[in-house]
């Protein structure tokens, strides 16, 4: 009986022992002291498209495979101040080609000291003129890996690549027309260029128009005479430019002015002699 009681101790003994070393991870999850973490899930918002474009379940365009870019982090918790936390970055992307098969590819970048931006150069077999879907999750020197970007809270990425440049720009001005061998208006005269393009995707840029592919109109104010041109390329959203279009036009004198004053009268006059 003695004994047998002092084998129940041992156990209890050894189970207080145990749980002493148990830490929690993550939330609910129970992970024993020195057991390696799994690295931190990439946050959209450090998620870019040629290094200029957000993350965006909405596509965003790009004149050309992308370079898709993350950052990475591994929990400091894995090691001591003085040790690094490699992490790197395993991308996946994602399509539905013509016979509505889907298509896949993937890339693991190397694994370096983290917080650290990977990037994938994706491959040029991509489909121009499709959504292609595309998340990153982080993984550890150790084989680890976070959840991906995706997961609750984080958003699906979509891109579509454009591989054609939008038609030439037209220019339409009342006051100022395309060079007709007439001189029009004059100096200090404003005059309205309509800019447009038959494209339908052209996005603003300097000028911009309510919606993609509309119109927009600017004025100005021509300060002398003598021949002039405007040039105008029509941009469109995946940052494609079209051909330049030159619009040529001749600015006249001026015209005759209606009054005249000399504002030469006296000091203290209460008028102007015209």
């Amino acid at each position: 009986m003695t004994t047998h009681a002092g084998r129940r101790s041992a156990i209890a003994s050894a189970a207080t022992g145990l749980a002493v070393v148990l830490l929690a991870a993550t939330p609910g999850v129970a992970t024993a002291a020195g057991e390696n973490l799994p690295p931190l899930q990439p946050r959209t918002d450090t998620l870019t498209v040629d290094s200029t474009k957000d993350c965006s379940d909405e596509p965003v365009y790009v004149a050309r495979a992308p370079e898709l870019r993350a950052v990475v982090e591994d929990p400091t918790e894995d090691n001591e101040e003085w040790e690094a936390n490699p992490a790197g970055a395993e991308f996946e992307a994602w399509w539905t080609d013509a016979d509505g098969v889907e298509q896949r590819r993937t890339h693991t970048s190397g694994v370096v000291h983290a917080p650290t931006t990977q990037l994938w150069r994706t491959p040029t077999d991509l489909p121009a003129d499709t959504a292609v879907s595309w998340h990153v999750r982080a993984v550890d020197d150790e084989g680890a890996t976070s959840a991906w970007s995706d997961e609750t809270p984080g958003i699906t990425c979509r891109f579509i690549i454009d591989t054609v440049s939008p038609e030439p720009a037209t220019v339409v001005s009342e006051q100022y027309p395309d060079d007709d061998g007439g001189w029009h208006d004059g100096v200090g005269v404003y005059g309205s260029f309509t800019f447009d393009s038959p494209s339908e995707d052209s996005a603003p840029t300097r000028v911009r128009p309510e919606e993609p592919g509309g119109a927009v109109t600017v004025r100005w104010m021509p300060e002398s005479s003598g021949p002039y041109y405007i040039q105008v390329r029509a941009v469109d959203r995946a940052g494609r430019s079209s051909s330049r279009t030159t619009h040529y036009m001749r600015v006249a004198e001026g015209r005759t002015p209606v009054a005249h004053w000399t504002l030469a009268d006296p000091a203290g006059s209460g008028s102007a002699a015209a």
